[in-house]
């Protein structure tokens, strides 16, 4: 039962036991204590009296007055009252002189045969000039012998005083009292200090055990534990265990990269496999369209035509190669009218979904970019906006240069990409719900071959991305 509890109950409450045990330990030693020093003050004041009495009671015994020394006798206990205390004179024989209970211990009785404790009695015969202090057999009196002699020294008799025992009971009472109301209210003001200490002692612990608890079932990434800092055994726990969960979030890096590698080099090999199939009847349309110029045709729509078509054909040929990710760029500079093109391409995909396109194009002279692969981008992000967009809203295109960068820039107001799928967005047939293919992927991959970057903005009706792009004359031929 014990051993299923908390250590956030647990060690609060052994330390409460603690306190408990302590305070009674403590309560109970202070209260013997307080006995025995009353008993000595008690034993103390017997003493003073004893010799104070042995004085006034030297005359009675000189002149046998036994009516004196009764009266003597009589006098402390009627001050302080009779009850448990005896008073006994003796003479020289060890005989009863007077004793303030006379009905108990009569005049001329032989003390030795009156009480039952013959240790007593063999110490009361003895002619010891001293003080003398003894306990009954039982326990249950308690003897003071003072000795009453004359002004030479010579012992004339022995005063017995007999006390109840019971007499210490108020004094021990009072002390017990006292000592216990102490206890209880240290215990009162340490039990709560000890209680929060406790928890706060046991609480990195079950902290530590909970963020363990963790593991296993949430990703390390989202594993996130403070602990305080110290080199106690708590302290080198939670080192160990952030250890632990950096390794394995840096296994879980691992893995992801090992993954995405594979579905790379999978999506490599089918990009191999298929580029040649694609380029072969690529090429012989675009040999036809050649063998057509060189007849020298004279209409001017299907020059045009043609043109528009040829830029298309090349473009897949492109597309193609930008698959292989090794492959090199080979294209013409980028001009205003290849960006325009693209704007002739989407719009009637735009149109047939009821969307309002925005394009403002800023470029107004060649730029050494390869034509073919800028295009190719621009074009896979304006079909996914379009893909994304609720009918009747706004697409928007912005095409600028500054700083040296081609910025490429395209918005939709569709719904927010979710943080899982953005991690993995430009990873081929990755996705939650809606898988995406090869679009995103291939326009990631013609991004890095042109040493730019790409990077997305999404949030509820709004998602934007934004592809730059660095101008150098390596990239067009």
């Amino acid at each position: 039962m014990l051993n299923d509890l908390s250590y956030r109950l647990k060690t609060p409450l052994a330390m409460s036991l603690v306190i408990v045990a302590a305070a009674a330990v403590v309560a109970a030693a202070l209260v013997w204590q307080g006995y025995r020093q009353a008993s000595a003050s008690f034993v103390q004041h017997t003493q003073v009296l004893g010799k104070t009495l042995a004085r006034t009671l030297r005359p009675a015994l000189l002149h046998d007055d036994v009516w004196q020394a009764y009266e003597i006798l009589l006098t402390p206990l009627e001050r302080s009252g009779d009850a448990g205390r005896t008073l006994i004179l003796l003479d020289a024989r060890g005989q009863i002189f007077a004793a303030s209970e006379p009905r108990q211990f009569a005049v001329l009785d032989d003390f030795a045969q009156t009480i039952d404790d013959r240790a007593i009695a063999a110490v009361a015969q003895k002619h010891d000039r001293g003080q003398t202090v003894l306990e009954s057999g039982d326990g249950r009196y308690l003897y003071l012998l003072t000795a009453v002699q004359a002004e030479d020294g010579t012992v004339l008799g022995r005063l017995v005083q007999r006390y109840d025992q019971s007499l210490l009971a108020p004094h021990f009472f009072d002390v017990a009292e006292g000592t216990l109301y102490a206890a209880l209210a240290a215990m009162i003001l340490l039990l709560p200090l000890g209680w929060l200490a406790g928890n706060r002692l046991a609480e990195p612990l079950s902290h530590l055990a909970e963020c363990l608890g963790r593991v296993g079932r949430e990703l390390p990434n989202a594993i996130h534990c403070e602990f305080p800092h110290g080199r106690d055994e708590i302290g080198q726990l939670a080192e160990r265990f952030q250890g632990m969960v950096a390794e394995l979030r840096n296994k879980q890096v691992l893995e992801k990269h090992l993954a995405q590698s594979d579905r790379l080099a999978a999506v490599g090999r089918l990009s191999a496999g298929i580029a040649h199939e694609i380029n072969n009847p690529l090429g012989g349309m675009l040999n036809a369209i050649s063998n057509y110029r060189r007849r020298g045709g004279a209409d001017p729509h299907a020059v045009k035509t043609l043109a528009l078509i040829e830029r298309g054909l090349v473009q897949i040929r492109d597309t193609v190669s930008a698959l292989l990710v090794e492959a090199k760029l080979e294209s013409r500079a980028l001009t205003p009218e290849d960006l325009e093109d693209v704007r002739t391409l989407i719009a009637a995909d735009a149109q047939s979904r009821q969307l309002r396109l925005e394009w403002d194009n800023q470029i107004v002279e060649a730029l050494p970019l390869p034509s073919a692969q800028i295009r190719q981008i621009l074009l896979n992000l304006l079909l996914n906006a379009v893909q994304a967009s609720p009918a009747g809203e706004m697409l928007n295109c912005k095409l600028t240069v500054a700083e040296q960068h081609l910025t490429l820039s395209v918005g939709n107001a569709g719904e927010a990409i979710p943080e899982r799928r953005r991690q993995h967005l430009f990873e081929p047939y990755f996705g939650e719900g809606e898988v995406h293919g090869l679009g995103l992927w291939v326009t990631y991959q013609l991004v890095q071959q042109l040493g730019g970057e790409i990077v997305v903005d999404s949030f509820p009706g709004h998602t934007r991305f934004r592809v730059s792009l660095p101008l150098d004359d390596h990239a067009a031929t």
